[in-house]
């Protein structure tokens, strides 16, 4: 007896597998959002806008402290303003715990890519000794058949440019023809 349900393990007929890399990376992607689901944020945040980024990048920890210590010591001004020491505080410690996190997740970013950039650099090298025997290949009697495969190695190592916007040449100025006196004018 058939189950007419699919295994979800195993990939439908005619599709190909997926690698163990695209696996892997699979399973760690949903590891990362496991652990950014954990960070508390607003319920719905909006994003923050370029400037608001910017403002809270170039106003240090000190300060927020600086201001509690002020709402506290002028009380009457704290409450006036509204305040929330405990909210600033808040704030503070935040900065600091996750400061080390994000410190970690940065040396990680670094880690995979550099991982990633040597493992592509080895394959790279050998990609290229190939091209390197292929042109040469190319040129005796039995390269014929493999050309196109060479021209295609050759276009796919070529890299586009940029359309660079060609330069337009300015218009001349109009010039307004000078007036010159009519001979019978000048005689007068």
């Amino acid at each position: 007896m058939s189950s007419s349900t699919p295994n979800p393990g195993i990939p439908a007929a005619g599709t190909p597998a997926p690698s163990p890399q695209t696996l892997d990376a699979q399973e760690r992607i949903a590891r990362l959002r496991a652990i950014a689901d954990e960070f508390p944020d607003e319920a719905s945040p909006k994003p923050l806008t370029k400037g608001e980024r910017q403002l809270e990048s170039r106003t240090s920890i000190v300060f927020l402290e600086k201001a509690a210590l002020f709402a506290e010591a002028a009380p009457s001004l704290g409450v006036a303003l509204s305040v929330d020491t405990a909210e600033l505080r808040d704030a503070i410690a935040s900065d600091l715990a996750t400061g080390g996190v994000i410190d970690e997740t940065r040396t990680l970013i670094s880690r995979m890519e550099d991982a990633n950039t040597r493992k592509k650099l080895k394959a790279v090298k050998v990609a290229r000794g190939i091209y390197r025997v292929a042109k040469s290949y190319v040129t005796t009697d039995l390269g014929h058949v493999v050309t196109p495969h060479v021209e295609e190695m050759k276009r796919a190592l070529q890299r586009t440019r940029a359309n660079k916007k060609k330069a337009v040449p300015a218009e001349p100025p109009a010039t307004t023809p000078a007036v010159t006196p009519k001979p019978s004018e000048q005689q007068k």
